[in-house]
């Protein structure tokens, strides 16, 4: 047997072996927290809208609340409250299963009127720990594998936190071995083994933003939105590298930053707008408009264009009525707007936007500064939803504000 009828026999082996093995999403990922793995709300998969549209795999119930899924393998974690008991799930992610749940005392309801109830944050998976942060202050470290606890700490008790109107609802951001939770206006880091205090920054209340990593002068910082500022801080020690005013009337700053660089977009809604800042120059901002307020569903950056959710949820009010908007970057100036969307939040991945409707709609469309293009949309889970979607090796996991859970098949 010659080199090419070798190379020939051992390539029919390898296609006959790989033709037996279960079929995955191509360039399938996980989704281990709030915003995906790389903060931006940005999938690496590929995204098909399948004929038929997307098949219901599992339903299950976890409780009130707003906390996102985080998909890491084959588990999927969220968060959700029962007669004031927050409870993190670990579930299994193609069939529902629960395989772990932690439970402990907690208000569902601070200073909020329903349907604002139950837990805000999404927990965080790194490195086989989850990270969580309850709407009344309790962070806790998880065994990802077991849901034993390896450490918790009461921020607004211990550290002197205060709870913002709405309670705390920021992730936590895993950057090395610490964990930043944006529970002050500078942010409180824990070391993440330990959860002890390795700094805290600043004073007056947290903002509702999970914390964005993002590079100044070659050197990693984190964003913090607070209710009255854009905060920069070195992670390391939490000093303050960059800080600008962006005031809010009640203080919700609840959309993460936008980062693209050193550049970040900041908006908020009740008419406050948006900015894109350079981090790396002044406090003036490249441009400031009213072009974009995100009440608190944060925008995507695709290929140069902003998309993201236009007005309040309670456009009903005597508000403007939502919509879904594409603005240049660089400019801020609107290419295009769709009314038919309503409000929703979203994500975005292979080219097109992925975006669940207040009243349960999911819906796919190109992402293309040329105009709104559907792809196809479908009711998949009951109103009303606050929740982005996530998209993880394939699936899609839904959720809404009364804890139902709906995990959707969008391979082709």
């Amino acid at each position: 047997m010659n080199s090419w009828e070798k190379t020939r026999a051992i390539l029919s082996v390898v296609l006959g072996v790989t033709a037996m093995l279960p079929t995955s999403p191509l360039w399938a990922a996980d989704w281990p927290c709030f915003r995906g793995a790389n903060h931006n709300g940005i999938s690496d998969e590929r995204l098909q809208w399948p004929e038929n549209g997307p098949k219901q795999m599992w339903k299950a119930n976890v409780g009130v609340g707003h906390s996102a899924v985080s998909v890491v393998g084959t588990r999927a974690y969220t968060m959700g409250n029962t007669d004031d008991t927050d409870m993190v799930f670990c579930l299994d992610a193609r069939t529902g299963a629960e395989i772990w749940k932690h439970s402990y005392a907690c208000k569902a309801r601070y200073f909020a009127p329903k349907p604002y109830d139950g837990p805000g944050a999404t927990p965080t998976v790194d490195r086989g720990v989850v990270y969580t942060f309850s709407r009344m202050g309790h962070a806790f470290a998880l065994d990802a594998q077991t849901g034993a606890v390896l450490w918790k700490r009461d921020l607004a008790q211990e550290e002197g936190a205060k709870r913002p109107r709405w309670g705390f609802s920021g992730s936590a951001l895993v950057d090395g071995d610490r964990v930043i939770f944006n529970a002050i206006s500078g942010g409180i880091c824990l070391d993440r083994k330990t959860g002890a205090t390795l700094w805290k920054t600043g004073g007056g209340e947290g903002g509702y933003a999970t914390g964005v990593p993002l590079v100044r002068e070659g050197k990693k910082c984190v964003a913090l939105f607070g209710p009255q500022t854009l905060t920069v801080v070195d992670p390391a020690d939490g000093s303050v590298v960059w800080e600008t005013e962006r005031p809010q009337p009640i203080g919700l700053n609840a959309a993460d930053p936008v980062v693209d660089g050193t550049n970040g977009f900041v908006s908020a809604g009740r008419r406050c707008g948006g900015a894109r800042y350079d981090v790396a120059g002044g406090a003036e901002p490249i441009w400031d408009n009213q072009n974009m307020n995100n009440h608190w569903q944060t925008c995507v950056l695709w290929q140069g264009c902003l998309y993201g959710c236009e007005g309040n949820n309670a456009a009903g009010q005597g508000r403007s009525p939502n919509s879904l908007r594409c603005l240049d970057w660089k400019t801020g100036k609107i290419k295009w707007e769709e009314a038919s969307v309503g409000f929703f939040g979203l994500i975005a991945a292979d080219g097109k936007l992925l975006m669940l409707t207040d009243p349960g709609v999911l819906i796919a469309a190109e992402a293309s500064p040329a105009g709104y293009r559907e792809i196809g949309r479908a009711q998949v889970i009951d109103a009303q939803c606050f929740a982005a979607p996530v998209l993880a090796n394939g699936f899609v996991y839904v959720r809404n504000t009364k804890g139902d859970v709906v995990c959707l098949d969008l391979r082709p």
